[in-house]
C-alpha cells in the first residue's frame, strides 16, 4: 500500500529562484547538506534540466518526471538507500509575500517499515524545504542557481 508524506517550508524568495535552485543539481550542495557535490548525469529531453534529466549525488540517483517552472518540479528515485518507488513532487505557490514550497512524496515501504520510512523521510523532506527556503533568501551571487539557461 502506498505511503504518503508532505513538508512545507516559507520563503520570502519568489519561486522562480526557489525552482532554480530545485532544478541545477550543481546548487544542491548550497542548501541540501549533502557530503557530496550533486551534478546532472545527463540531459533532459526538452531542456538540460527538464523532464527526463538524470541527477545524481552518491549514492542516490534521480529522474526527473515533471518540470513546470516555476511551480512543480517531481523526481523518481532511480537507486540509493530508499524505499520502493519513490515518487517526489516539489511545488512552489504564492504565499502572502512570498513562496510556499510543498515537498510531497508517495512510496511503497516494505512490510512493516511503513512508519519507520515516514518518519525519516517527513524529517529529510522537511530539512530540505526549509534548506531551500532559507538559501533561496541569502543565495550569495556564485551560487550555480544564477547561471543563465537553468531554467
Amino acid at each position: 500500500m502506498p505511503q504518503e508524506i508532505e513538508a512545507t517550508a516559507t520563503s520570502r524568495a519568489p519561486a522562480d529562484v526557489v525552482f532554480k535552485h530545485l532544478s541545477v543539481a550543481e546548487a544542491w550542495d548550497e542548501w541540501g547538506g549533502f557530503w557530496t557535490r550533486g551534478r546532472r548525469e545527463s540531459a533532459g529531453d526538452d531542456h538540460p534540466n527538464g523532464i527526463g534529466a538524470v541527477r545524481r549525488v552518491p549514492p542516490w540517483r534521480e529522474e526527473v518526471v515533471a518540470w513546470d517552472p516555476p511551480k512543480h518540479y517531481g523526481y523518481i528515485a532511480l537507486s540509493g538507500p530508499r524505499p520502493r518507488r519513490l515518487r517526489v513532487d516539489v511545488t512552489l505557490e504564492p504565499h502572502y509575500s512570498g513562496t510556499l514550497v510543498r515537498w510531497r512524496g508517495t512510496f511503497d515501504a516494505l512490510p512493516g517499515t511503513g512508519p519507520l520510512m515516514r518518519a525519516m523521510l517527513r524529517r529529510r523532506f522537511g530539512s530540505y524545504a526549509r534548506r531551500i527556503a532559507w538559501h533561496s533568501e541569502h543565495c550569495e551571487p556564485g551560487c550555480p542557481a544564477r547561471l543563465p539557461g537553468a531554467v
